[in-house]
């Protein structure tokens, strides 16, 4: 064997070797251990007996060395792979793709997902939020700046499809913003592929998803983008909410949710805010089973009322704005506070 074939043996596995001493993820590893075998495939092609299998099975067999020993150091020592592709999302949350499996780099936390089946793995918070409005505003600029890697976006659902899929688009309020109304414009959607239930979600709703960009696609004269691999993480507003009353001294009593037997006994309109753009009207969030009677009541102790044969009647909940009336008959009366309750209501 030449001396020079011998160099190139030796610069190739050493070279073969150096990018598995290196920790961090850099481009540079994967571009020295090629460099490595193609060395070593040429010195043996300046071999005097040149076999020609030998040579082409030869950095077909170290490609596959490399990678089983390259998993094997992840699973063992934690390290980053050789044969990744880093994409980031953010300055602490990126992935590493590879040909079977990726990584989630959680802050330094280094989470597997083989054969890419996890849905986003990371702290919700170490992504930015960005308002669907601003994300759709360039549609171009987006897909350039965000292709492949998780985003963070907050806005309100414009279509549910079926239990798979839920679409966000951009929007403008309008002046009737009654139950989460908005003017959607559906020239440009966002697709959020889902694997959890969409039971609790409605249209008009505020929301934030978590999800990985994919394409950008034309249909049915819509711009797409799609997100896969998602978390739906639904809006803190709706935690807490408080009321937008109207009073109306008379003695009218009105129905509210017939179905359910709820009434209004001087009051015009009972609103329940969330938020200043988000303000329902309690009659839809009843009908549509988003709020209860419990809710309503909260933690508010009631007195009896009793007819005049000392039989229960009902139970009143004096609240801040209103009073409820629960009757025995499963009647629910929500009342101005300015008007006397009685056993009589009732009946009627």
């Amino acid at each position: 064997m030449k001396k020079s074939t011998v160099v190139l043996l030796i610069i190739g596995i050493i070279l073969l070797i150096i990018p598995f001493c290196l920790s961090e993820y850099s481009l540079a590893r994967i571009i020295i251990l090629a460099l490595g075998i193609f060395l070593i495939t040429l010195s043996f092609v300046f071999l005097k007996r040149k076999n020609i299998f030998l040579i082409i099975i030869l950095p077909i067999i170290l490609i596959c060395l490399s990678y089983a020993v390259d998993t094997f150091l992840f699973y063992q020592l934690s390290r980053i792979p050789i044969f990744v592709y880093e994409r980031k999302s953010s300055d602490t949350i990126s992935t590493y793709n590879s040909f079977f499996y990726r990584i989630f780099n959680c802050n330094g936390d280094l989470i597997l997902d083989y054969g890419y089946h996890k849905n986003y793995v990371c702290n919700n918070n170490d992504l930015n939020t960005i308002d669907v409005n601003t994300f759709l505003s360039d549609i171009n600029n987006t897909i350039k700046s965000y292709h492949n890697k998780f985003v963070k976006i907050s806005g309100k659902i414009s279509k549910i499809s079926g239990s798979e899929v839920i679409e966000l688009s951009s929007y403008t309020t309008s002046t009737n913003s009654l139950n989460g109304y908005v003017n959607f414009n559906n020239d440009y959607i966002i697709k959020v592929h889902v694997n959890e239930s969409l039971s609790n979600y409605r249209i008009y709703d505020n929301i934030t998803v978590i999800g990985r960009v994919t394409t950008k696609k034309e249909e049915n004269d819509q711009i797409v983008i799609n997100l896969i691999d998602t978390v739906l993480i639904p809006s803190d507003i709706y935690q807490t909410f408080t009321y937008e009353i109207i009073n109306d001294n008379d003695n009218k009593m009105v129905s509210l949710v017939s179905e359910q037997n709820y009434y209004l006994y001087g009051i015009k309109s009972l609103n329940i805010k969330y938020a200043n753009s988000a303000i329902y009207e309690l009659s839809y969030l009843i009908t549509d089973s988003r709020i209860t009677l419990d809710d309503i009541i909260g933690q508010t102790s009631a007195y009896n009322i009793y007819n005049a044969d000392n039989v229960l009647v009902a139970k009143n909940y004096e609240l801040e704005k209103f009073n409820v009336l629960v009757c025995e008959n499963t009647k629910k009366i929500l009342a101005n506070k300015n008007l006397a309750l009685n056993s009589n209501l009732c009946e009627q």
